[in-house]
């Protein structure tokens, strides 16, 4: 027996009567619970560790094997299509990373749970670098980390659209972002990264949004799968070209 405010409770009588209660979720179908930013501030530790490790150790090891090369992905290096997520340059594009993660991240990820949160953004990434794989030039390279933040910010704007709220401030933020990196970065073709990024951000999100509720879970990893597949079948196209 369990001692409570008034008398005692039976241990079994106390886990029948949880049982019959549903636990809170999100829209993405997370669970509610306090706290959290784990996989966010895990994301954000990793992405300064990578630009430490170039700042102290001559030579930039950690962004010559991680970033996002079309010339490396031709000789089999296809791990830079997600691991050019991690990249993000200099002091100024690390940090500016950092805020969105920090500003954005975690309550995105306490919608939409941490494994969820991480998968949008890796998969944001890998959006990015196909189509930079796919358009840009043969021997370009390209950081990554930017296009998966932006991801984030597309699957937000998404969710919330979904939940009827007004997303005018975020599409206007995505359209200055990307403007900004046209102007800046055309000759380099590094916008595409970032088109990339916003374009399967926001189909990620619409996939974890729109989500039947019955078997959400199944139908989720299902989606994002199934969009996986068709970025590595784009990039394994250009590579028979």
């Amino acid at each position: 027996m369990r001692s409570a405010s008034v008398g005692f409770h039976c241990p079994k009588c106390l886990s029948a009567g949880r049982a019959g209660v549903r636990t809170p979720r999100t829209l993405f179908g997370a669970t509610i619970k306090p706290g959290g930013g784990t996989a966010t501030k895990v994301l954000m530790g990793l992405l300064a560790a990578v630009w430490v490790v170039d700042l102290v150790v001559p030579g930039a090891p950690a962004l010559q094997t991680l970033v996002m090369s079309n010339y490396a992905i031709y000789f089999g290096e296809f791990w830079r299509l997600v691991t050019g997520s991690l990249t993000s340059g200099t002091l100024l594009g690390v940090a500016m990373n950092l805020l969105v993660l920090w500003l954005a991240g975690r309550a995105l990820e306490s919608e939409l749970g941490a494994w969820r949160f991480v998968v949008l953004y890796l998969v944001a990434g890998l959006g990015g670098a196909t189509l930079y794989f796919c358009l840009g030039p043969s021997d370009g390279a390209a950081l990554g980390a930017y296009s998966a933040a932006v991801g984030l910010l597309a699957a937000n704007a998404v969710g919330k659209y979904k939940q009827r709220e007004d997303i005018r401030p975020d599409l206007g933020l995505l359209l200055l972002l990307l403007l900004f990196n046209v102007l800046v970065n055309f000759s380099q073709l590094g916008w595409l990264m970032l088109v990339g990024g916003v374009v399967v951000g926001a189909l990620v999100g619409a996939i974890l949004a729109y989500a039947p509720r019955r078997h959400r879970n199944l139908s989720q990893i299902g989606g994002l799968a199934g969009l996986v597949l068709l970025c590595l079948a784009a990039v394994a196209f250009k590579l028979t070209l």
